[in-house]
């Protein structure tokens, strides 16, 4: 077989007739778009993931250091030889790192402390030297960058306020997407960090089609993930507009982190924390639309982010945690990465002060339904419906979903591995008036999953240990006659 006929050689002539062969720089972009296929909220939809760890420093943030570098070279700005500054959460100064190496300049990254060991070491293979400032402290990271320049130290690329960021996604990021979805595309979301990504795909889209719907994700209150931040008006980005942005999502820690665990069980998507959150709103999304085509951003890959222990067992052990009722279609979506069988308890919030549900009768429940889950090796997503006040209101969202017939909490609900509610108790837990009570109700409503519960209990399940013991005389057996 010929192969040279089925490859091609990525190669031009050059004018003395020797082949030019691309550089690592040619190779920014182009990423893949693939299909989500086991994580989704609504079979009418799909979920496309722009796979950007695919570039060659490992992220989305490779397009705009590679623009920004070569358009300041083009105005005359800066030339090879020079000095670089910038201020960064990571992605970028690893983008900037490989770039200045392709180019031939010097780079100084000011970074928070609490950046991971892996993007610090990234960052410094590549030869750039790196200047702390305490953990969080990204506005004094980019006050400092500043200062350096205004000392003559370097020229600072300004990630937040330089045009030619966003435009690395408008020449790059955009039109493949509306090429690899044939433009298709109905919804796109991406975190907001520098907001560079989000502006430069926004602009191209809209031009195309107007009626596409441009999402971005900001941190809840208290949440640190690096990628998406929510600024101090005095420090948002320059390059940021408004208006080219169609609605803000916020994304919890916890919910961001789930979600990139899943990610990687479940679609074999490796990811970081910033892309589990584009997930989870996509998944979000989902829930609320139909026929729709969603692209959301795979900003870099989990492997920079491995020290962090965001991947380790003792992390993924508590999932999934309780979550709220916006976050409720991602969460129920990303059961099916975790242990059957599956069941979701629609309970109270926890009052502020107690600790405990406002709605005695789920308080009565709730140890009951975590303990005879666990019993029988399932799984147990808890979904806190709000205060009492949010859920006595008539247009809570769950009270008249089609599917759930949510009429009243407690409610315990068998989730079937297709991702749609199956048996449920709810009325019955209501009324019982002790925890003995629930807790038989619990028992007897867990015990009828006859696929996993039964078998253990009438010891028609497999002997596990006597398997192991057949299998250990097999194995004697056949080291006798190979002798």
């Amino acid at each position: 077989m010929d192969l040279s006929a089925t490859h091609e050689v990525p190669a031009s002539s050059s004018n003395n007739g020797a082949l030019d062969y691309p550089t690592v720089e040619d190779y920014v972009g182009n990423t893949p778009l693939v299909r989500l296929q086991r994580l989704k909220t609504n079979p009418s939809n799909v979920i496309l993931a722009k796979l950007e760890g695919n570039n060659p420093a490992g992220s989305v943030k490779d397009r705009p250091a590679v623009s920004m570098i070569a358009e300041a070279e083009r105005k005359g700005i800066i030339k090879p030889g020079d000095t670089l500054i910038e201020a960064t959460s990571g992605n970028t100064g690893i983008a900037l790192a490989m770039a200045a190496a392709i180019r031939g300049y010097k780079l100084k990254l000011i970074m928070p402390a609490n950046m991971s060991e892996e993007r610090r070491a990234a960052m410094a293979a590549y030869g750039a030297e790196l200047i702390s400032v305490p953990a969080g402290k990204m506005e004094l990271a980019r006050d400092l960058a500043q200062e350096l320049q205004a000392r003559g130290v370097g020229v600072v690329l300004d990630q937040f306020g330089n045009q030619d960021n966003p435009l690395g996604h408008f020449k790059g990021t955009g039109p493949e997407v509306w090429e690899q979805t044939s433009g298709r595309i109905t919804h796109f979301v991406s975190s907001m960090g520098t907001t560079g990504t989000i502006m430069g795909v926004s602009q191209y889209l809209k031009e195309k089609n107007p009626n596409i719907q441009i999402v971005g994700l900001q941190p809840s209150e208290g949440a640190s993930i690096a990628g998406i931040r929510r600024w101090p008006k005095q420090y948002l980005p320059k390059i940021f507009q408004e208006e080219r942005v169609d609605r803000v999502m916020e994304i919890g820690q916890r919910e961001a982190e789930e979600a990139m665990r899943a990610l990687a069980k479940v679609e074999g998507i490796f990811a970081g924390v910033s892309s589990g959150g584009a997930v989870s709103a996509a998944l979000r999304l989902s829930a609320e639309v139909e026929n729709a085509t969603i692209v959301c951003i795979i900003c870099d890959r989990g492997d920079r982010y491995l020290s962090t222990g965001v991947f380790s067992e003792e992390a993924a052990a508590s999932d999934p945690q309780p979550c709220s009722v916006s976050e409720f279609p991602s969460a129920a979506a990303r059961l099916v990465g975790l242990p059957e069988p599956h069941y979701i308890l629609f309970t109270a919030d926890p009052d502020p002060e107690t600790g405990e549900p406002w709605c005695p009768d789920c308080a009565r429940c709730l140890g009951a339904a975590r303990s005879r889950v666990a019993a029988a090796g399932g799984t147990l997503l808890e979904v806190q419906v709000g205060q009492r006040p949010v859920w006595k209101d008539k247009g809570h969202p769950l009270r008249y979903h089609a599917a759930l017939q949510l009429s009243g909490i407690p409610t315990l609900v068998r989730w079937q591995p297709d991702g749609t509610p199956g048996a449920r108790l709810g009325a019955e837990l209501e009324a019982a008036s002790t925890p003995q009570e629930a807790d038989q109700l619990i028992k007897d409503f867990v015990s009828s999953d006859l696929r996993f519960a039964a078998a253990a209990q009438d010891g028609s399940g497999v002997d596990v240990q006597a398997l192991i013991q057949e299998l250990d005389k097999a194995s004697m057996s056949d080291g006798a006659v190979a002798h």
